[in-house]
């Protein structure tokens, strides 16, 4: 999954809603500027942060799937290993 894509989007969509309600409310033009700069600033701080935890969550989850894969096929192994000895004493015993 990209993940690069997050801080811009959360950015643009807040600066969407800031501009919007801007609009609506009849907002002085440099005021509504001034508090749309803070806002992109914080959203896309926010934005970076939650880019990062995902990521982190992705690596986790990864790595967590991996080890459950090798004990798997570890017990895998290990039953296919029994099951072989155990037709070998079992043909040893027949005879």
């Amino acid at each position: 999954m990209k993940t690069e894509y997050i801080p811009k989007v959360i950015t643009l969509l807040a600066g969407a809603v800031v501009c919007i309600v801007s609009i609506v409310r009849h907002m002085d033009t440099t005021y509504s500027l001034e508090i749309l700069l803070a806002v992109l600033i914080i959203f896309y701080i926010i934005g970076c942060l939650a880019r990062h935890i995902i990521e982190r969550v992705m690596v986790s989850n990864r790595f967590v799937k991996e080890v459950t894969d090798e004990m798997v096929k570890e017990a895998q192994e290990a039953a296919q290993e029994e099951s072989s000895e155990s037709e070998a004493a079992e043909e040893t015993s027949d005879h």
